[in-house]
């Protein structure tokens, strides 16, 4: 069989099975502990052109030890100046920042434990990765860190990129690294679905996913790996769970072309940061792209 031909067979068949995972939605507590930890609610795996503003604001969760949302909470967020090695910078306009130019802002978690930042814009320079942080201090800013959250984003300069419709459903893929690819689907409400099947830096197969936003031309989605299924008949669901993977950012040039940018979950994933050009190799039957 042609490899492109067990490529679509996989995809066909594993992503009938991607549409069933969901995470579960926590209801919150009369009487939640003391914060614990800070979980990651959208604005990781932004690719920001320079001297725009970010589109998608960053945001954290404050939780207890139970997981349950934490109302309340001072969270400091700060931008990756310098890329945060305590230099002074020699370009300082090249990195992205809150307003009235600062480094560092602050917000206090609502009802819901989420803890918005204020509007940030890009520097002037291309500079690649950068590394936000999302922070709980004991005290203040340079005490006891009771927990923290990093959100990786990709400055650049502006490339060519064109709206995220219906016609980009399909399988896509680098010729030059055949053998792994993503299935996309475009969903209503500006919605898209992407899983990448592919292997682990170790060579183990390996498939990771989920929904995100399509906002301006760039489609975010925070991607979760599945773990502790086994073949049937052995399947037992009581034994299977997701966990964070990291963020997949999906842009196209045209119909055929486009790019993915993946960020791992965070410092110490295996899986690093980086991108992969994509092109088109399926078009469900009765779409078209002009």
């Amino acid at each position: 069989m042609e490899p492109s031909v067990r490529f679509r067979a996989l995809f066909s068949l594993a992503c009938t099975l991607c549409l069933g995972l969901g995470v579960a939605s926590r209801p919150a507590t009369a009487d939640p502990g003391p914060a614990a930890a800070l979980e990651p609610v959208h604005g990781a795996g932004q690719v920001v052109a320079i001297d725009q503003p970010f589109v998608v604001p960053l945001a954290v969760r404050a939780v207890d030890a139970d997981g349950t949302p934490v109302p309340g909470v001072t969270v400091y967020f700060e931008a990756p100046h310098c890329r945060n090695d305590g230099t002074v910078c020699a370009t300082p306009g090249s990195y992205p920042t809150f307003p009235a130019n600062a480094v560092d802002a602050t917000a206090t978690s609502g009802a819901d434990g989420v803890a918005t930042a204020p509007a940030i814009m890009a520097g002037n320079q291309a500079i690649g990765l950068l590394e936000f942080t999302a922070t709980i201090y004991a005290d203040a800013p340079g005490s006891t860190v009771v927990a923290r959250s990093t959100f990786w984003i990709d400055q650049r300069d502006a490339a060519p990129s064109v709206p995220i419709t219906a016609a980009f459903t399909g399988a896509w893929y680098d010729p030059n690294q055949s053998g792994h690819g993503l299935f996309v689907e475009v969903l209503p409400q500006n919605r898209l679905l992407a899983y990448w099947f592919t292997f682990t830096p170790d060579g183990q197969q390996a498939w990771f996913g989920g929904v995100g936003d399509i906002v301006a031309n760039e489609a975010i989605v925070h991607a979760d790996q599945g773990q502790g299924g086994r073949w049937i008949p052995n399947f037992d669901p009581a034994q299977y769970s997701s966990r964070p993977w990291g963020t997949l950012t999906l842009t196209f040039t045209d119909c055929d072309h486009g790019r993915v940018d993946f960020f791992g979950a965070d410092d110490a994933s295996d899986w690093g940061n980086g991108y992969m050009d994509l092109s088109r190799l399926t078009t469900p039957a009765g779409l078209s792209c002009p």
